[in-house]
Parts: structure tokens; C-alpha cells; sequence
């Protein structure tokens, strides 16, 4: 079995109500798709984080070095696609790209052994995991406190056990949107916040310590993700556990000490 063609597929669509996080706007949602097709006509999909243009093109670049592969041997073509691009490319789009082809790459072999991935990576230790909720974005000429408060107890009322929402954007109105948010939510479920590395470390210490009092698991992304030292530094200036490495890619990143 051999890869005969890469294929991107570009999802895009205008939303009604334009929202942001702390570190981004979106009026649209778009998303790349990623199409890996074998001789044997077995085909696997897989999907990129991120701008969905600029994955789609890096995904084209690695579809070269790609096509007439054996798609079973996973480990060694990331290896080596990884190695085509490593000089300007340890993060970032050269990696969100590879993941997608990975993925799809994954679905193909799951397919031609016909078990479940997490077979094929050793087995799984349970068959059911719970979710929180994750949204409560500023939405673009929308009160933001009575929406974020209406977002949450719907996934109270829905049955979910937790909910982490977005802050990241002035200390004191996010303060005032996670003391509401606790009072919708009740004292039982469980709230985490995400700021999106939108803080400084002085805000982030001041956010921390002022939101323990409403509960909070933990404080995600709190500044940058490239101040490691600074994570550590706001973990130590106030209460709550921090969160962080969803913008650190691939396991030479996750090595590297703190």
C-alpha cells in the first residue's frame, strides 16, 4: 500500500455574531482538512489547528515527500517530514500541518488492521471519560457578563459537571464575569478560567489571587507561552494551579525544562 495523493480540504463559514478570545477575533470559523489517499483506494482524514490557509499550504509542501509512501510506517515519515522542514520549523504551522497529515495517516492504519487507534497505541484503560464545557467568548456588541452567565447555566441545565470560560481581557471586568459566572453556575460545579495569554505577570498574580475566593481548578494560559519562567513565577505568586502547553508542539518542546 502506497500514498498517491494529499488532498486539502478548506471549511469556511461567516458567523452572525462576530467573537474574540484575548488573543484572537473571529468573524469567520475556518478549518483545513487533510486527505490522504492510498493506491489500495483506503483513505484517511485528518484535521490541522490553526489558520486553515496557511496549514493548507504547508500540508501541499509536505504532500511532495509524501506521495509514494507506505502509510503503515507512521513514526518514520513524521520523522521525516519533520526533518525536511526542522530548520525554520520546530513550531508553529510546519507542525499543526504534520499533525493533520498524521492524523490521517493514523486513520489509515486503523482502517487496514481494522481495529481502533487506541488499539494500535497499546489499548485504552477506560471507555468513557467526562467533558467539561468550554466557550463564554466576548461576542462583538453583546452584553458580556448577562451572555456569559446564560452560556454557562445552559451547560449547568445540560448536565455538565464543569465549565472553564475565557478571560484575558481587563482585570476587573473579567473579576466581575467569573464572580458571575460562580453565581449562575452554583457552588457544586467545578469553573476554570483561560486567559489566553492576554495577562501580564502582574495582572495574571492579581487575577489569580482575587479569583481563588469563587473556586477555581485551575488558571490556563495565563501569560505568554514562551515565558516558561514567568509561569513559574505566577504558579508561585498566587493560589491557583496553572495550565499551560497547548502552543508548545511536539514532544522535544514538552522535553524541554522548565
Amino acid at each position: 500500500m502506497r500514498v498517491i495523493a494529499v488532498k486539502t480540504h478548506l471549511l469556511d463559514h461567516a458567523l452572525e455574531t462576530a467573537f474574540e478570545s484575548a488573543s484572537m477575533s473571529f468573524a469567520r470559523r475556518q478549518h483545513c482538512l487533510v486527505e490522504v489517499i492510498c493506491d489500495d483506494g483506503t483513505v484517511g482524514w485528518g484535521e490541522c489547528l490553526g489558520p486553515a490557509r496557511a496549514n493548507a499550504r504547508v500540508v501541499e509542501t509536505y504532500a511532495q515527500w509524501l506521495v509514494g509512501e507506505d502509510p503503515l510506517e507512521t513514526e518514520k515519515i513524521w520523522l521525516a517530514l519533520y526533518n525536511r522542514l526542522r530548520d525554520q520549523g520546530q513550531r508553529g504551522l510546519t507542525m499543526t500541518a504534520l499533525s493533520g497529515i498524521d492524523i490521517a495517516l493514523w486513520d489509515i492504519k486503523g482502517k487496514h488492521f481494522g481495529v481502533p487507534i487506541s488499539t494500535l497505541l497499546g489499548g485504552r484503560f477506560r471507555d468513557s471519560v467526562r467533558a467539561y464545557a468550554t466557550g463564554s467568548f466576548r461576542r462583538e456588541g453583546v452584553d458580556r457578563i448577562s451572555d456569559v452567565t446564560a452560556e454557562v447555566a445552559r451547560y449547568r441545565d445540560e448536565g455538565f459537571h464543569a465549565v472553564k470560560i475565557k478571560i484575558g481581557f481587563d482585570v476587573e471586568e473579567d473579576l466581575q464575569v467569573i464572580e458571575a459566572v460562580r453565581e449562575a453556575i452554583g457552588p457544586d460545579m467545578r469553573l476554570m478560567i483561560d486567559a489566553n495569554h492576554g495577562y501580564d505577570y502582574l495582572e495574571a498574580i492579581e487575577v489569580g489571587k482575587r479569583a481563588a475566593a469563587f473556586g477555581i481548578d485551575w488558571f490556563e494560559e495565563p501569560v505568554l507561552p514562551e515565558q516558561i519562567g514567568t509561569y513559574e513565577a505566577v504558579r508561585a505568586g498566587q493560589p491557583i494551579p496553572v495550565a499551560s502547553g497547548e502552543n508548545w508542539h511536539g514532544r522535544y518542546a514538552m522535553n524541554e525544562p522548565l
